[in-house]
């Protein structure tokens, strides 16, 4: 019973340490911080460097040994701080009806937030007028791409490049190979091989080697490389691919050719995109491009096709996946690319709820304390 007893009191010390408003205001200060240090660091460092440091880390260092939180760390303290708030300052009573709705939105929309950042995917749609795909490429994640060819039908296996490790070897038994990492870049340099120098390495495009380079300040700016380990059975070779090749790297197995190439890392998407046209407006007396806009066939695979456009402000929503008007090219030759920014985002409603909760719970908040305003001062006359 008393060891009971101590359970209950220790949670609800944590609790009431979680429940604090100063725990509130510390929370808010750092993020006051973070966002205005990452901002600054930005302006040298790019975007980029800056998310992962500041807004996508749970602790980041200070001189390289002095440890910060993280934005990551601030919004998860912050959330347990909201639902801790909820049950122990603020409860479910009637007259705290509205305050408690209005906790809930707020601990909704953090929640939604986390799975936003956890669990949603970004990726890039490049398409030419006239071209169809149902493809997208990601902006700085990479795979290892491996496929055999019959006349024009392709068997591809792609791995992600995380899941390639050095003390685990992975096997495609398909293929009849298997294969481990020695070395990953997430940005190198290639290193091309002279003709009578000795080969360590196969690879497509004559690269003998790759160096580590500094990454870039855009994401997808990076070029990766990789040196692989294949076990092809009665024989062993290393493999080196770069992500800026343009051909693929190619070895004979069992009577197949089996190609390799590292490549941006490719969603499979639920419909096909087709870009019919695109337009854009330039401002007056100049090249630079104002606004753009792409008029686009969707395609389901089931007969349903139907025109769609897409503008800077106005993104095709298609189940989970939205498609956001992004970029822009035209080539001297008048040939014209439009981008899309896709992102597949299972908690996109949830912001949406959010601000209902809150609206309905402040409406609710202030009703109540109208009539316990108008109670308290009806009181207050028929004491007199």
């Amino acid at each position: 019973m008393q060891s009971k007893d101590r359970t209950i009191n220790s949670l609800s010390a944590v609790l009431r340490a979680l429940a604090s408003m100063k725990l509130t205001v510390v929370c808010l200060l750092l993020l006051v911080i973070i966002v205005f240090w990452g901002t600054l660091y930005q302006a040298d460092y790019g975007l980029y460097q800056a998310q992962q440091k500041f807004f996508y880390s749970w602790v980041f260092f200070i001189f390289g040994f002095i440890p910060f939180p993280g934005t990551v760390l601030v919004m998860v303290i912050l959330t347990l701080n909201l639902i801790s708030s909820l049950f122990y300052r603020i409860g479910f009573k009637l007259s705290n009806i509205g305050n408690a709705i209005t906790h809930l939105g707020l601990i909704i929309l953090l929640f939604g937030g986390g799975l936003t950042f956890f669990f949603s995917v970004e990726s890039t749609l490049m398409l030419v007028e006239g071209q169809a795909r149902n493809r997208s490429e990601a902006r700085d994640r990479w795979e290892v791409a491996l496929w055999t060819e019959s006349g024009e039908q392709k068997d591809i296996y792609a791995l992600d490049v995380q899941d390639i490790q050095r003390t685990r070897i992975t096997e495609i038994p398909e293929l009849g190979i298997h294969l481990s990492r020695i070395d990953y870049f997430p940005n190198s340099t290639a290193v091309f091989q002279k003709s009578h120098e000795k080969r360590i390495f196969l690879n497509g495009s004559g690269v003998g080697a790759i160096r580590p380079a500094k990454p870039a300040m855009e994401a997808s700016e990076n070029i990766a490389g990789i040196t692989l380990d294949i076990d092809a059975g009665t024989r062993e070779l290393k493999l080196l691919l770069y992500g800026g090749d343009r051909n693929s790297t190619r070895i004979d197995h069992n009577g197949k050719t089996i190609f390799f190439k590292l490549r941006k890392k490719q969603y499979l998407l639920p419909i096909s995109v087709k870009l019919r046209d695109v337009t854009a407006k330039k401002y007056p007396n100049s090249e630079i491009v104002k606004s753009y806009a792409s008029i686009v066939e969707i395609d389901d695979g089931q007969g349903g096709k139907r025109d769609v456009r897409i503008s800077m402000n106005k993104p095709l929503r298609y189940s989970n996946l939205t498609f956001f008007q992004s970029g822009y090219h035209k080539t001297p030759q008048g040939i014209e690319y439009s981008y899309f920014q896709v992102v597949k985002n299972s908690g996109r409603l949830l912001p949406y709820v959010s601000s209902l909760f809150i609206f309905v719970g402040l409406v609710i908040h202030f009703i109540v304390m109208f009539f316990c305003r108008r109670k308290q001062n009806t009181d207050t006359e028929t004491i007199k």
